[in-house]
């Protein structure tokens, strides 16, 4: 009796147990991807709309993941000085039956040029993320006491590698283990980030459609080397860098990001609340220069403040 009342608690122990909840990608899923070329752990963070549509400064911790999981895999020091280091990515992309498509990619640089690929370019980078989200369930990856993660390796033949072919390394280098800082060169800029950094959160959509604005930054992850994820909302802020006047006409220079839409709001009354000051109705685009707009004013004596949206 004795023996079969243990086993009845035994069973109902597994019962208790937490059970792994099965990877359930769907498109507009945001994918968080750390590797070191032998290894890729992922995480689904669910959707990306966590991230889209914030005001400028929402600012927000990122914790649906394990950071364990990740230094369990790659060891506790995921820094460059360790060797080859561990990378961070973040992508996601709406279905490519979308009627305004559009995906989410990281860039570990500033970078002066439009991102929007073209159509076949944008195609190319939806069905290397969608495969990405999906193949794991395809190949039958074991999954992990986490939910929505799997550690698959990216290389080996047989039971060592049979999971390979699910992994993000080699879906997107498309076997060949080359371009994965590119997405397999399909994106136009490096995806990937070292361990600690800052990396940005890029809206980019494919070229040739007029209703779709420029690419814009959505914002910038940062990740420490104790695993914490924070995100910041809306485009890194603008430094005017010159302000020259001719006759009435002053013109001020400032730094820009890609895609992002900028005023000029103007006061001559120092120590003004800065809500209170009118902005000048000419705007811009930034392309990631140093860019200009010009203020009209017959003060000698003004003071600017670049809005950014």
């Amino acid at each position: 009796m004795k023996k079969i009342l243990l086993l009845t608690l035994a069973a109902l122990g597994l019962l208790a147990l937490p059970h792994a909840r099965a990877w359930t990608y769907s498109d507009g899923d945001a994918l968080l991807i750390f590797r070191d070329g032998s290894h890729d752990v992922e995480f689904d963070l669910g959707s990306v709309s966590q991230f889209t549509g914030k005001t400028n400064g929402y600012t927000v911790a990122v914790t649906n993941w394990s950071f364990t999981l990740v230094t369990n895999t790659f060891g506790p020091d995921l820094t460059v000085a360790t060797g080859d280091g561990v990378t961070v990515v973040l992508v996601a992309t709406t279905s490519s039956t979308d009627p305004n498509p559009v995906t989410w990619l990281s860039g570990s640089e500033p970078n002066t040029t439009a991102y929007n690929p073209s159509p076949s370019g944008w195609g190319n980078i939806y069905s290397t993320i969608n495969s990405v989200g999906a193949s794991p369930k395809i190949y039958n990856v074991p999954s992990n006491s986490v939910p929505q993660s799997y550690v698959i390796g990216t290389t080996g033949s047989g039971n060592a590698g049979k999971y390979k072919y699910s992994s993000y390394d080699y879906i997107v280098s498309g076997g060949t283990y080359n371009g994965i800082s590119k997405l397999g060169n399909n994106a136009p800029f490096i995806v990937e980030q070292t361990i600690p950094g800052s990396f940005d959160f890029w809206k980019t959509k494919p070229t040739g459609n007029p209703v779709l604005p420029p690419d814009n930054l959505v914002g910038t992850f940062s990740i420490a080397t104790d695993g914490t994820l924070t995100f910041v909302a809306g485009p890194r802020p603008s430094n005017i860098t010159s302000v020259t006047r001719s006759g009435n006409v002053s013109t001020v220079q400032f730094t820009t990001t890609v895609g992002n839409t900028y005023s000029l709001a103007y006061t001559n009354v120092p120590g003004s609340p800065a809500a209170t000051w009118p902005v000048d109705g000419t705007t811009l685009i930034g392309d990631g220069n140093i860019n200009t707009l010009n203020h009209t004013n017959s003060s000698d004596t003004e003071f600017y403040r670049i809005g950014t949206q």
